[in-house]
């Protein structure tokens, strides 16, 4: 038996609303992931369902989105109900199946072998802004079809840029203004933002959005109410800008790097660790190849790192070591003692370092593959007069492509595998 819990009206059409599809947007911490893992737990209680719970990148479900369902479960003291293998939740009572996947995977997007799950009555894809195009997210949503059970889509994201495909396709038609809720036609609309869930919330979380409105509001205004930008928007980097070279395939390379902007420590509330891969073509452009950035331990940022330096066969590990000095190289020796790591220090203030990367944007050589939503978010509501942030993806990306293509790499390119070098300054 599932206990009442206090959920805050703005989310009640979830649990009564007959809409097909469902849009929850808002900014940080407004209860809208917590509020869907309740919806999905009470569903898995309908005969006919099979769910799929979907991010489009996720390295472990078992490290990302279970947890959330563990969690709920055990609020509601229901765990003897659920089975749990591998990334599949069944409710033994019912027999309902959870699925959890991510549609982009180490070894490519899956959106092939996701439209093929039978019978789907209900997809709730978290981390909606990640997706990159339309027709990924129209080839699973044909697939919800099922006529066992009603059939829904429930769509969970933090607004990002109105030139994106899905501002396109459901809002911009409308007019809608930010923080609407109501349905239009077959789409519910639910939008939520932090002081309507403060009870719930630390209070580094409170001071950290009161430092944004204070000192960044534009930051302020798309992450934590959720509002959407527009594409000119951005006190160093726009939409535009970065739009105008996105490509969907790279070429090929001459040299990969990854670089780490780590966090200390992985409880709530800490910094994330950034982590940005990037390549030099042979016409000495650079790319934005993967964001794997997250909030790990050391030793999961450390293992992350080394993953996308084999998968994208790297050639070095570019590392910030102000936080955490030798311990920082030997984290990422730990996991593999022949990983070439370079140290780097930040000794000039962030917009020192990050106008000249910018100006290699604006000269058009660098492109993105594919889009990068939270990387993005962080370039372009970045303010340099702000010294309390901390944009660590962007932190990442600066010093990846400063290492790759503003600083003279002949001797480490001499050197060999596991080979320590000097490290730089900026």
């Amino acid at each position: 038996m599932l206990m009442a819990i206090q959920i805050n009206e703005r989310f009640k059409p979830l649990y009564s609303s007959d809409s097909d599809i469902f849009i929850l947007t808002g900014g940080r911490g407004g209860g809208k992931t917590f509020a869907v893992t309740d919806a999905g737990l009470r569903l898995s209680y309908e005969k006919g369902q099979k769910i799929l719970a979907t991010r489009y990148s996720m390295n472990s479900a078992k490290k990302s989105i279970i947890p959330e369902y563990t969690l709920m479960m055990e609020r509601h003291g229901i765990e003897g109900a659920f089975t749990t293998v591998d990334n599949d939740i069944t409710n033994t009572k019912i027999g309902t199946e959870i699925i959890f996947s991510g549609i982009k995977t180490q070894s490519g997007n899956q959106t092939a072998r996701l439209k093929g799950i039978p019978d789907l009555t209900t997809w709730i894809y978290d981390e909606f802004e990640e997706d990159p195009d339309e027709t990924t997210f129209d080839t699973i949503n044909n697939t919800v079809r099922s006529k066992n059970a009603k059939n829904r889509i429930i769509l969970i994201l933090n607004p990002s840029f109105k030139s994106r495909w899905f501002y396109k396709r459901w809002f911009e038609p409308h007019n809608l203004p930010n923080e609407f809720n109501g349905t239009i036609g077959n789409v519910t609309y639910i939008h939520q933002n932090y002081p309507d869930n403060k009870e719930n919330l630390s209070e580094k979380f409170l001071r950290d959005a009161e430092q944004a409105r204070l000192t960044n509001y534009q930051k302020y205004r798309h992450v934590f109410l959720g509002h959407w930008l527009e594409s000119s928007e951005g006190l160093l980097w726009n939409m535009d800008l970065i739009d105008k070279f996105r490509v969907t395939e790279a070429p090929i390379l001459k040299r990969v790097i990854v670089a780490v902007d780590p966090a200390i420590t992985a409880k709530a509330g800490s910094d994330e660790t950034g982590i940005i891969v990037v390549g030099l073509s042979i016409d000495n452009r650079g790319y934005v190849l993967e964001d794997g950035s997250g909030t790990y331990s050391p030793n999961e940022w450390a293992t992350k790192a080394v993953q996308l330096y084999k998968k994208w066969n790297a050639k070095e590990i570019v590392a910030e070591v102000n936080q955490g000095g030798d311990m920082v190289e030997n984290t990422i020796k730990v996991v593999d003692p022949l990983i070439h790591v370079h140290k780097v220090h930040a000794t000039k203030g962030k917009f020192v370092r990050a106008e000249p990367v910018y100006a290699l944007y604006q000269m058009g050589r660098v492109s993105h593959l594919g889009y990068f939503g939270k990387l993005e978010s962080q370039m372009v509501t970045w303010n340099p007069d702000d010294n309390h942030t901390s944009p660590d993806r962007m932190d990442a990306l600066v010093w990846g492509l400063s290492r790759l293509m503003l600083v003279d790499n002949t001797s480490s390119r001499a050197n060999g595998k596991g080979r320590r070098h000097k490290s730089n300054s900026l």
